[in-house]
């Protein structure tokens, strides 16, 4: 398997995250309509917890998915990353993208469940903020994985492409 460590995305960092979830959240709640004003506040508020998380989520999971598999890289792609970045640094940043998606999706399940058991239009505001809040708190746990993530990507983007079938 060969690595083409120029083909590696651009790694979103916290704010660019966080206003990609939060302004996809809000068209998605703009496209909710039903004339009963407590059930149409229901579904926007789940709505836009859910689309947050999912963004976030699928930025966070599709990052994890396009870097190289140390466990399927060459040696030799592996002796690189170990000698530019770190193969253990590598490993817990990654996996701090997907520890952070995980939860992401968990608290939004969690307010989702507490926006559609209640029928008071501010409990469910309420709820709306503790899950943006509690996603936000995720997303300042896991910048500084991403500022790694990101610095790594331009380190290993200067090195070369080899293919190990030529001598």
């Amino acid at each position: 398997m060969k690595v083409s460590w120029r083909t590696l995305p651009t790694v979103l960092l916290e704010d660019e995250v966080l206003d990609k979830a939060f302004s996809r959240a809000r068209k998605a709640a703009d496209r909710v309509d039903d004339s009963d004003r407590i059930f149409r506040v229901r579904k926007q508020m789940s709505r836009m917890v859910q689309t947050a998380a999912d963004v976030i989520s699928t930025t966070f999971m599709d990052t994890v998915n396009m870097w190289p598999s140390l466990d399927q890289s060459p040696k030799f792609d592996v002796a690189m990353i170990d000698a530019c970045v770190g193969c253990d640094d590598y490993r817990h940043h990654l996996s701090m993208l997907q520890w952070a998606s995980k939860q992401v999706l968990n608290i939004a399940g969690q307010n989702s469940k507490k926006i559609i058991r209640t029928a008071r239009t501010d409990l469910m505001h309420d709820a709306r903020k503790e899950a943006y809040g509690r996603i936000s708190s995720i997303m300042r746990r896991v910048k500084p994985s991403l500022l790694w993530l990101s610095q790594a990507r331009e380190t290993l983007k200067r090195l070369p492409t080899i293919d190990q079938v030529l001598p």
